[in-house]
């Protein structure tokens, strides 16, 4: 009887200690893809950060994402490409507290992508929308008057490189119940440290601040959120500006993943961004970006994450096409 009884009070012990582990929540977490729509590049890009991303002890993080810009509209052409990095370091003092230090680099060039994009358009006869018109791997931002259709300005994509210093707090409130999701709070500040000459920016910090949900449904079935506020510094000199920017911003993420092994899941997210530019037609709406891909294990303590980006509803204000690598090494 007194065996019985140790018996089943170390079973029921493994059990809720399987039911009630901290990353039972979690899976292998979302693509870490921040909005690579137009103006939301310019300034800070609020990270999307969910439970169990800042794990116990250090993590090196690298990310890279390459996307093709192609817009236009009666008042506007804008025909580049850009290339986004991010390296930095996490580290989590517990699985509740963690920070993470980051730089982030928009470096804008001409389109090495033009070719493939038009072949592929061409291949499934999707409409050019006046990419044939123009030369491949130019680098441009083009205001037309959309009365009579002349030129009145042209700049250089590359007026709009920029890099920030980034510092992130996140604590976990929550991590393993059964019902509820697991339940993150970030917030982050960025330092401008090269600020686009084309928006003349004052020198200063923006701040965001975001809520992170992570839910297991099923054995092999996750879903994710963010919620984020995003403020930026009051940008002053704005009639000597060729373009207005809001100084505030919200964004909305939801993906689901499905785990194929404990070393591989496949990814499908919704990233939603309210419009940072004004009296731009096209440019003023809300950014909506697909990213579809996969993580995988890379070793007992790092995970990679590959996938594409699409635009989808209003064009203008978002990727034509992107590609993203982003590694998540343990130490």
């Amino acid at each position: 009887m007194k065996k019985s009884i140790i018996l089943l009070i170390c079973l029921t012990t493994t059990v809720c200690a399987a039911e009630n582990s901290t990353d039972r929540n979690y899976g292998m977490g979302i693509l870490n893809i921040s909005s690579q729509s137009i103006a939301q590049s310019f300034r800070l890009t609020l990270p999307l950060v969910i439970p169990g991303d800042i794990k116990s002890g250090y993590q090196a993080i690298t990310q890279a994402t390459w996307t093709n810009i192609w817009a236009q509209e009666k008042s506007y052409l804008l025909d580049y490409e850009m290339f986004s990095t991010t390296l930095g370091f996490s580290y989590g003092f517990n699985q509740n507290l963690g920070v993470a230090i980051m730089v982030d680099s928009h470096t804008y060039f001409g389109g090495k992508m033009d070719g493939f994009i038009q072949g592929f358009h061409d291949l499934l006869n999707i409409d050019q929308n006046g990419r044939a018109d123009y030369a491949h791997g130019r680098a441009v931002i083009t205001r037309f008057d959309p009365a009579t259709g002349a030129q009145t300005h042209q700049y250089s994509a590359h007026d709009l490189n920029n890099s920030g210093l980034n510092l992130l707090v996140n604590y976990t409130f929550n991590h393993s119940n059964p019902h509820m999701p697991g339940i993150n709070l970030y917030g982050v500040a960025r330092y401008p440290l090269q600020t686009a000459e084309l928006i003349h920016p004052q020198k200063g910090m923006d701040l965001g601040i975001g809520l992170g949900l992570s839910k297991k449904w099923q054995k092999d079935f996750y879903t994710y959120g963010v919620l984020g506020y995003t403020l930026y510094k009051d940008q002053k000199d704005r009639e000597n500006r060729p373009i207005e920017l809001k100084d505030q911003q919200f964004t909305g993420l939801f993906a689901m993943a499905y785990t194929l092994s404990e070393n591989l899941a496949l990814l499908a997210q919704y990233l939603y961004s309210t419009p940072v530019i004004e009296k731009i037609h096209g440019l003023d709406k809300a950014s909506h970006e697909i990213h579809l891909g996969a993580k995988f294990r890379v070793g007992k303590k790092s995970v990679m994450d590959i996938s594409i980006i699409e635009n989808i509803i209003t064009m203008d204000n978002s990727p034509d096409f992107g590609i993203h690598m982003g590694l998540n090494f343990g130490f």
